[in-house]
């Protein structure tokens, strides 16, 4: 049996959930509108939505991989750093990747 960190443990538990109740409990749109990150301009802008992205997957393929990355990836580094290290850098790629998100929505808009 695959003995997973617990870091990593959590958050492919969380990641699931997320994709489950996305696609199979509650209508898809409504999740995505929600926790998916848009641009701030967007009527569908929240706040929350800088970390709830993380764990949002459009598809089964999707989080079959990240999952899969998560663990192949993730695993040595939480055991080579401690979870509270992991997971203050998985949050800070997460943050990130919504700034560069942001800063390209940004200048690609047409604000003619």
């Amino acid at each position: 049996m695959i003995q997973l960190p617990p870091i990593i443990k959590n958050l492919i538990i969380i990641n699931v959930i997320f994709f489950v109740a996305t696609f199979y409990v509650f209508d898809e749109n409504t999740l995505f509108e929600w926790f998916a990150l848009f641009y701030p301009q967007s009527p569908y802008f929240h706040s929350w939505q800088v970390v709830t992205h993380m764990f949002m997957h459009g598809g089964f393929m999707h989080i079959l991989f990240n999952m899969y990355a998560l663990y192949a990836f993730g695993s040595p580094l939480e055991q080579m750093w401690g979870g509270k290290k992991f997971l203050f850098f998985y949050f800070s790629a997460g943050l990130g990747a919504a700034a560069i998100f942001t800063l390209a929505n940004f200048f690609t808009q047409n604000f003619t």
